[in-house]
């Protein structure tokens, strides 16, 4: 019987951050079993698109054309083969490849691909976005953030490890960033994670942190006691091991993103998992939520954003 595996789809570039990826993918998936879809979108240049009124300049420019595709789509498979080669020293890995040609906009061009696929993230490299004001002209990681109706891994990870922590919120949104990340964890090997909420300042610290069993004992606000008991029965329908799993509640008058990144930086956290708002809320992204702030202050880790 074939093995199950989550089914990710890689967005490849020829840049570095696809070598942070490669890496990435290597150390999580290191000793578990892992199906790869290599996706690259190459850009056709304007110029050999434009057509000829002249007859012998129009078959020099197909040919021209033909040639570009050609040589692209040879120099891809050639990455791709030495990708494949290199996540196969330490994951288990099925591999298909898809090359795809554009001629405008790359973002739109790669939902449009994704939009009957049910891959379990798209994997891909974030640059050039640093400021948070300058996040929202148009790029393409930001289209991808708000358009994709898939979760997203974006991938800073420098020396990555298997360290992961999991901020959630309570109710039905936390509940399914709860139960995607079991879901991938069922499939991982010697990982950690911890299991973040941060609660309001109300004039007084708050901390407490334990296993889901031991928490849920405590005095805790309704609407999270509600939210950790049916945690609790994901975990037992996962099968996950206990003392892999912590979970931590602390409150923090700074916001939950400054509670996040202060918890991440203390304990060397390499991958972060935030659910996001409604899809192609662009408004509600902009103005403050936490995911955005993620995205933005996040260097040199992994963030996986949960619709």
């Amino acid at each position: 019987m074939e093995k199950m595996r989550p089914h990710l789809l890689f967005c490849y570039t020829e840049s570095p951050i696809s070598l942070k990826i490669i890496d990435y993918l290597r150390t999580l998936f290191d000793g578990s079993s892992l199906r790869l879809t290599l996706y690259h979108l190459v850009e056709i240049p304007s110029s050999l698109l434009l057509p000829q009124r002249d007859y012998l300049k129009e078959v020099k420019r197909e040919e021209a054309l033909e040639n570009f595709c050609r040589e692209a789509k040879e120099r891809t498979l050639g990455h791709f083969e030495r990708i494949s080669q290199a996540l196969r020293e330490t994951v288990d890995l099925q591999v298909d490849y898809v090359i795809d040609y554009t001629e405008g906009d790359k973002a739109e061009k790669l939902l449009h691909f994704l939009e009957d696929k049910a891959y379990y993230a798209v994997v891909m490299g974030k640059r050039g976005l640093g400021r948070l004001a300058s996040i929202w002209a148009g790029s393409f990681t930001q289209k991808m953030i708000l358009y994709a109706k898939q979760p997203l891994w974006i991938i800073r990870a420098k020396e990555p490890n298997k360290k992961i922590l999991v901020a959630f919120d309570t109710g039905e949104r936390g509940l399914k960033v709860l139960e995607y990340t079991f879901g991938i964890l069922s499939y991982l090997k010697d990982y950690q994670v911890t299991f973040f909420h941060a609660l309001r300042w109300l004039g007084s610290s708050f901390h407490l942190e334990g296993s889901f069993a031991s928490v849920l004992q405590g005095e805790l606000p309704e609407n999270l006691k509600e939210t950790l008991q049916e945690a609790q029965k994901l975990l037992t329908k996962y099968n996950l091991p206990e003392e892999r799993i912590k979970l931590k509640l602390s409150s923090h008058f700074l916001g939950p993103a400054s509670a996040i990144l202060r918890e991440v930086r203390r304990e060397g956290y390499s991958t972060v998992v935030i659910g996001k708002r409604g899809r192609g809320g662009f408004a509600g992204l902009l103005l403050g939520s936490v995911a955005t702030k993620l995205v933005s202050l996040l260097e040199r880790e992994a963030l996986w954003l949960v619709p």
